[in-house]
């Protein structure tokens, strides 16, 4: 299984890179880091608010999502533009898309959720699509899987800057074994519309806090985590 992310630094527009540079060289790498695919001057590239890079790979994948890669980026292989790194890439994952809904959590059967976490320090914002990202740990058996969704309810009297979300994962499929495994997935949620909610007092940003529920095995109470993020008004 795949350690949990725990947070993403803030460089830059809030986000985070981990890169390899040892002292005197050129030579950048990462292992299944978050990027956001788009357009930049006509060319499409993967960055995170610091680090801009391209290939034949990241040019044939879906514009305007989320994905983990492992690259790497040496002086040999040079620049496309002035700020755009030709990378090696031998390793893209899309972030499946979750289900965001402004309405109360229906009542019926949960997958337990056995791990919660939401990316932390990635804020809410239009030049990244607007996009929350959760990652999760659910027992998955063979022939299973999952969708994430979010349950935010519109009416929340006592949340001035908390804003309750529920967490549940929609499973299909039919299994062809008894007993499973626990995996982790991610989960990217287009929450655009929560700017609804969210005075900003004139603002260009604010900073709210997030208190998410989700439920784990048997249990009759959720488990609650509250994290904080920035959100922009436009």
């Amino acid at each position: 299984m795949r350690k949990l992310i725990l947070f993403f630094s803030v460089v830059i527009a809030g986000l985070f890179l981990t890169s390899c540079l040892e002292a005197g060289d050129s030579n950048f790498s990462g292992q299944r880091q978050l990027f956001y695919i788009t357009q930049l001057e006509g060319t499409q590239v993967a960055h995170n608010g610091d680090f801009v890079m391209t290939s034949n790979e990241i040019k044939s994948k879906d514009s305007d999502r989320w994905y983990l890669i492992t690259w790497s980026w040496s002086t040999e292989n040079g620049m496309v533009s002035t700020n755009v790194h030709n990378a090696i890439t031998p390793e893209i994952e899309q972030i499946p898309l979750g289900v965001y809904s402004q309405q109360e959590a229906p009542q019926e059967t949960m997958t337990p959720v056995l791990n919660f976490n939401m990316i932390g320090g990635l804020p809410i914002v239009g030049s990244f699509g607007d996009f929350l990202i959760v990652q999760y740990v659910w027992n998955k058996k063979e022939g299973e899987k999952v969708q994430a969704k979010l349950y935010n309810e519109t009416t929340q009297p006592d949340a001035t800057d908390t804003y309750i979300l529920e967490l549940r994962l929609e499973k299909s499929g039919t299994s062809t074994e008894t007993s499973g495994k626990n995996v982790d997935g991610f989960a990217a949620f287009d929450v655009s519309s929560l700017r609804s909610l969210v005075n900003f007092n004139g603002q260009d940003f604010k900073d709210i806090q997030l208190k998410f529920n989700y439920y784990k095995e048997n249990a009759g109470q959720p488990t609650s985590v509250t994290q904080p993020v920035r959100i922009y008004k436009n």
